[in-house]
């Protein structure tokens, strides 16, 4: 019964340490999560190194699949594969999105 109690107060002190931790990195996820939405609903991304404007909607071909389709180049709807980032239309430069 003492051995319990005892745990019971441990573990709630290492949650009550760890919450603040949590509570940062959920801010920082947040924030990036934020960055990305603002990327993908404006539909371009530029380029960091030539400073060309990318589409995101264009006719690509799946990586995983080889499937040919027009939509956004970072998923493909035939299977649901998400692409983190892609190459440079102007200087072949790969762009990490995700």
């Amino acid at each position: 019964m003492k051995s319990s109690f005892v745990r019971t107060i441990a573990l709630a002190t290492l949650y009550i340490l760890a919450a603040p931790i949590y509570a940062i990195v959920g801010i920082r996820r947040v924030g990036h999560l934020w960055s990305v939405r603002n990327v993908l609903t404006a539909g371009k991304i530029t380029c960091p190194h030539c400073s060309a404007v990318n589409d995101l909607d264009v006719l690509s071909i799946c990586g995983r699949c080889k499937t040919v389709e027009y939509g956004n180049r970072l998923r493909c709807s035939a299977c649901r594969n998400v692409t983190k980032g892609f190459n440079c239309d102007r200087c072949t430069v790969t762009i990490w999105v995700l």
